[in-house]
């Protein structure tokens, strides 16, 4: 399994800069010091024997590193070799609640309680701790089955791990799972439970360097291109505190995304499918285990790198793996990966799988095979597309950005029928409704982000300084992506302004070093460099 160099780069804000090497010496410190194992250091005082320690102390770092499958077999460990550890019981609970995925399983929750007794009074007998019978407290409240709204069960949740903080303002799990809790709640378009989180376990960090959860939870905080630079210094940790986890391995990304540093992404997400695949063969798993998610990273940043060639060799990965399971998830990955490559690369997207009678990959796939037949001039084909997408978009069940395809398909559909107004106008209703949408946190979900492709149109239809605004735009909310900084450089230099130009060609040159051969926005590129 490779390990992941971790490299400071400068950040963008002061603080960052500051702690940055701070935190990785310190965790260095921390790592000879204690002997850490490769899941990270977490303290939880508890009754259980000392033969249940060790797996249940290591369930629960990979239960803040979002390990479920790993952590909830050390759990399961942890209470066959203490069958009266009541908190085993209450970490294998917690690992059918996937808070920021949301995942729920109250049903696989509730039986893991049921297996310490059959009620919530009858558990809490079993507790050795006063403490013990207030964590379990979280899990009954979290699995009440009166919680059938998902906003009030986890308004209700986090509230529970808020009385628990307050109570134990000194436990670091607590205030670790507190903040995650804070996460997982509704956001309503600004970052502020987010940035209460943040705080919180900026704490835990400063207290113990090498928690999985504060360097994890830290780097979700702070996802978004605004607060990422202060993200930096748990990017460039995280890795080195748990590097057995592959989601450890993949969370740096997250930051690098938000930045703009593709080699780093792809660095991360080698590393994090790679340890999966170690990971899966180790344990005996289904090939479907593996960490597609980070292969789908991955891909992603090959594009913005102009390795297509490399991106699709991701997608020859997952295919014999997609093709043969019915595990939803892989298969939704490979249809994403699938419509990502023809809407990125500009090429026909001619390997299209049945409809899965899913949701998001249906609506990806309709999406991608008429935009990548609009850009080739293959009209009838984007129509039809364009057809399927609105039939797709009158199934509530469907994607939710679906309004935002539409309007994006309608867009590139027109423009390729030489209907510049009615294109431009589509575009800027994809606008509308991507803007009331936070920036994406990784890949853009809708593949082409809507300022782009309307600064395209637009310097397609000769309004270059409108062009110019569009992609500043797209750049603020996607950092550095390469379809952007060549629209900006173009619209630059057609409005005179030579110097700003240098600096986004500058930038377009630093995406595209290892781009295929031939690739002809690197040539623009270094043709104006010279």
């Amino acid at each position: 399994m490779p390990r992941f160099r971790s490299v400071f780069s400068l950040a963008l804000v002061a603080f960052a800069l500051a702690l940055a090497p701070l935190a990785a010496a310190r965790a260095d410190e921390e790592a000879a010091t204690y002997g850490v194992d490769l899941l990270g250091r977490v303290e939880l005082p508890n009754s259980g024997t000392p033969e249940a320690q060790k797996a249940f102390l290591s369930g629960l770092a990979a239960l803040h590193s979002f390990w479920y499958d790993e952590a909830a077999d050390l759990f399961r460990e942890a209470r066959t070799l203490d069958p009266t550890f009541a908190l085993a019981y209450w970490g294998e609970a917690l690992t059918y609640n996937h808070p920021l995925w949301s995942q729920f399983d109250g049903e696989g929750g509730r039986a893991a309680l049921a297996r310490l007794a059959a009620t919530a009074q009858e558990r809490a007998a079993e507790a050795g701790t006063e403490l013990e019978r207030d964590y379990l407290t979280t899990a009954e409240v979290l699995y009440d089955p009166t919680h059938e709204d998902k906003a009030a069960r986890d308004r209700a949740y986090s509230a529970a791990w808020q009385r628990l903080h307050e109570k134990y303002p000194q436990d670091l799990e607590a205030k670790s799972f507190y903040a995650l809790s804070l996460q997982g709640l509704p956001r309503s378009g600004d970052s502020r439970h987010h940035m209460r989180s943040a705080a919180l376990m900026e704490e835990v960090f400063a207290i113990n360097p090498l928690h999985p959860g504060a360097a994890h939870y830290l780097i979700h905080a702070y996802d978004d291109p605004v607060h990422a630079p202060l993200g930096l210094r748990a990017a460039e940790v995280y890795a080195k505190i748990a590097p057995a986890a592959n989601h450890a391995l993949h969370m740096p990304s997250h930051i690098f995304v938000q930045l703009g540093m593709w080699e780093r992404v792809a660095v991360s997400n080698i590393a994090a499918y790679e340890a999966s695949v170690a990971w899966v063969e180790r344990r005996g798993h289904p090939l479907h285990k593996r960490d597609f998610h980070s292969l789908l990273w991955l891909q992603y940043a090959h594009l913005q790198q102009g390795r297509f060639d490399k991106a699709a060799e991701c997608i020859d990965i997952i295919r014999p793996v997609a093709l043969k399971t019915d595990d939803q998830r892989t298969r939704s990955a490979y249809r994403a990966m699938l419509a990502r490559q023809a809407v990125e690369t500009g090429r026909p997207l001619r390997e299209v799988p049945e409809l899965d009678n899913n949701a998001a990959s249906d609506t990806l796939t309709a999406f991608a095979v008429g935009y990548s037949a609009a850009q080739n001039g293959e009209t009838r084909t984007a129509k039809k597309a364009l057809t399927d997408l609105k039939a797709l978009g009158k199934n509530k069940a469907h994607h939710t950005d679906s309004q935002i395809l539409l309007h994006l398909l309608s867009a590139v559909t027109a423009a390729a029928n030489g209907e510049s107004e009615a294109a431009l106008a589509a575009a800027r209703q994809a606008i509308e409704v991507e803007l009331t949408h936070l920036p994406p946190s990784g890949p853009p979900g809708n593949f082409k982000p809507a300022h782009e492709l309307h600064g395209e149109l637009l310097l397609a239809a000769g309004r270059v300084e409108e062009a110019a605004e569009q992609f500043h735009r797209s750049l603020l909310r996607t950092p550095k992506r390469t379809a952007s900084l060549l629209g900006a450089a173009r619209a630059a230099h057609q409005l005179g302004h030579d110097a700003s130009a240098r600096k986004f060609y500058e930038q377009l040159r630093d995406n595209l070093r290892q781009a295929d051969a031939g690739n002809a926005a690197l040539a623009e590129a270094r043709d104006f460099l010279k």
